[in-house]
């Protein structure tokens, strides 16, 4: 039976209907995302006004901690969790948390929850730090893959809940690529900066160090294939800890720093391709991480020169604020340094920013 039921219903023949009524379209993938995505996926920068922001709310896993690791040696030893204390239950941390996604929230912006740690027994106590399991590319979000086993696993909840809100992963570190979120950082729209070789000193093999070169080359690939007029730079991260700009970031094209602890390449391509300017903060306000002067925390850019910051230095509150720096404060003790292990900075995902301003 030859029957063409296309011509026989419509006149048409299938080939012609394609011909007349379906031309193949040229489209741009980030001008489609509100209309196919829900929203504009796009993050790629430091310091444009945060729009979404995806956090962890601590869970079962905390309980965890004391328990040997599901992972070698299997120590119960707190500094095996990476933690200076043990949680008996989930009131400070919940507490903690609950503060702070009202504090963005009171800044309007939009809070999306990771999902739970997915494992038995829970062990994932590092998933509050989002920052570090999925970057933002040129539009949306990257999975990123850790370099040790009491975060390795994240990615997958990670994954998880941003296909459920339909934010678009475009990429993926595969194969023996590793790179996590803290070293990577947007400078602006077109430049974005890559530590390779930062070291956790316990071993001198690249290949397993927290952002090794296969990591690296998969992210430029990835950016470039959005936008090849990207500025994929890599800084080596041997030897102390590197200072990172985008971690100190408060406008377009401004640090908090002494540019004398930074890189010196890293500085000239700063200056020579960005015209770089520096807030050099007083002695007072700044400490020394692993053997490096670093300066006060600039924690979370909220918008050009607005920072949300950790509770408890109000000297440099104050200090922020005499160069015109707005500065929300939160007190979550239990989220961040001294007693946990990461930043603010680290706790926040950014899913979604406006373009920062051009000048």
């Amino acid at each position: 039976m030859n029957e063409d039921h296309f011509k026989m219903n419509t006149g048409l023949d299938l080939h012609e209907q394609y011909m007349k009524y379906h031309p193949q379209e040229l489209t741009e993938f980030e001008d489609e995302m509100p209309k196919y995505w829900g929203k504009k996926w796009k993050a790629n920068t430091t310091i444009g006004k945060l729009r979404t922001v995806l956090l962890h709310r601590p869970g079962k896993e905390f309980l965890s901690v004391g328990t040997p690791t599901p992972w070698p040696p299997h120590s119960s030893d707190l500094g095996a969790w990476r933690m200076s204390w043990k949680p008996n239950d989930l009131t400070r941390l919940n507490a903690d948390y609950e503060t702070l996604a009202k504090a963005y929230r009171d800044e309007g912006v939009e809070v999306v929850e990771r999902k739970p740690d997915p494992y038995d027994p829970p062990y994932q106590v590092k998933s509050i730090y989002t920052d570090d399991v999925c970057h933002p590319a040129v539009y949306g979000q990257v999975i990123l893959r850790m370099y040790d086993s009491i975060r390795k696993g994240e990615e997958v909840p990670t994954f998880q809940t941003l296909a459920e809100i339909g934010c678009p992963v475009v990429g993926m570190i595969t194969g023996n690529g590793m790179v996590e979120g803290g070293n990577v950082g947007w400078h602006d729209e077109k430049h974005v900066l890559v530590t390779v070789h930062y070291p956790r000193a316990n071993t001198s093999d690249t290949g397993v160090w927290r952002a090794n070169d296969s990591g690296m080359e998969q992210f430029k690939s990835i950016v470039k294939a959005q936008d090849p007029e990207v500025d994929v730079r890599v800084l080596p991260g041997w030897g102390p800890r590197p200072q990172l700009t985008h971690y100190c970031m408060v406008d377009r094209h401004l640090s908090v720093a002494n540019p004398k602890w930074l890189d010196p390449f890293l500085l000239d391509w700063l200056k020579a391709e960005m015209d770089w300017k520096f807030h050099v903060p007083p002695n007072d306000i700044c400490r020394i991480d692993q053997g490096t002067p670093v300066g006060p925390e600039t924690g979370v850019v909220l918008e050009p020169m607005k920072i949300l910051v950790p509770s408890g230095v109000p000297k440099a509150t104050k200090w922020f604020e005499s160069i015109g720096v707005d500065v929300v404060e939160v007190d979550i003790p239990t989220l961040v340094w001294p007693m946990n292990s990461g930043s603010i900075h680290c706790a926040a995902g950014s899913l979604r920013r406006d373009p920062e301003p051009k000048d």
